[in-house]
């Protein structure tokens, strides 16, 4: 026997794999983007939230008089704890925010398809899109200046490390020097964007030097 809902069993179906392409297309943007959360994630989360949308449905047809939006509610207060699994902290910066807020998102799409906004859920689908690609693009362009780092590394000693690290990027700011074991280990301040930290990354990594490079 089939179960009590307001309409076809193949629409409830249908709801189903529509919020699996949404969160697809979402998490395929956050999977270019190397985030935390991509593809997978976004994709069965919005599957779950959408069996979550149809359940209070089903529910709510069911059992006469009961609130559909209470597991809807549920689902939206439940979802934090991903989000904060997507959040991660790299000594004073903090990275994923987007990408929790993204989840947070994703789950109201897939339960508005479960319960039957189509159109609304697609241009929540396509807004989101907007605001994560082409508006990233333009906050590293305009507005952002960068995240800010910290980095620890050990090396053979120098005779100027305050003249080695100016040499290396004009950001980069010594806050500790110390000697370990026959090594000096330096403490970095770093304020730049990722492809500026990737650059410095790859040229302590290529210093013979440079003994070990740890990004705190």
């Amino acid at each position: 026997m089939l179960e009590s809902l307001p309409f076809p069993f193949w629409e409830g179906f249908l709801r189903l794999l529509g919020a699996l392409m949404l969160g697809s297309l979402i998490g395929l943007e956050r999977e270019k983007r190397r985030q935390p959360a991509g593809f997978r994630t976004h994709a069965v989360l919005a599957l779950g939230s959408s069996l979550m949308g149809l359940l209070s449905l089903h529910v709510a047809y069911a059992y006469a008089g009961t609130d559909p939006s209470r597991i809807a509610s549920q689902v939206i207060t439940g979802i934090g704890f991903l989000g904060a699994g997507a959040i991660i902290r790299f000594g004073v910066s903090i990275k994923g925010l987007t990408t929790a807020a993204s989840l947070w998102t994703t789950a109201g799409i897939g339960l508005s398809v479960g319960m039957g906004l189509y159109l609304l859920s697609l241009l929540t689908t396509l807004i989101l899109l907007f605001t994560l690609s082409l508006m990233s693009r333009f906050e590293k362009e305009f507005l952002s200046s960068g995240g800010r780092y910290m980095l620890h590394i050990s090396m053979h000693p120098i005779e100027n490390p305050l003249e080695y690290v100016k040499n290396i990027s004009n950001k980069l700011k010594i806050t500790k020097i110390g000697k370990t074991e026959g090594l000096m280990s330096l403490t970095l301040e770093l304020t730049a964007t990722e492809e500026e930290l990737d650059h410095i990354l790859e040229v302590l990594v290529k210093d013979p030097r440079v003994s070990d490079v740890e990004l705190l």
